[in-house]
């Protein structure tokens, strides 16, 4: 069977790089999934803003600090 591409003979399965766009159409409903998303998404809380600044300055500052250390270590070094 022809999927439009090509693809070495060696591949295991050729078909499932490339799906048709009516097999496509079937599996992924555009306006269906928009619906059932906006159904279960919450809405967000004022303190939900708060938690989700604090979550990403206690993953992001670690990295940040240790950067800033390596370039003063550096530039400590090299002077």
């Amino acid at each position: 069977m022809k999927t439009g591409i090509s693809l070495p003979v060696t591949a295991p399965f050729p078909d499932m790089f490339f799906l048709h766009k009516r097999k496509f159409e079937k599996l992924v409903d555009e306006k269906e999934a928009d619906r059932r998303f906006a159904e279960v998404r919450p809405e967000m809380e004022k303190s939900d803003f708060k938690a989700m600044v604090i979550a990403a300055l206690i993953t992001f500052m670690p990295v940040i600090l240790l950067i800033i250390g390596g370039m003063l270590l550096f530039s400590w070094l090299l002077g």
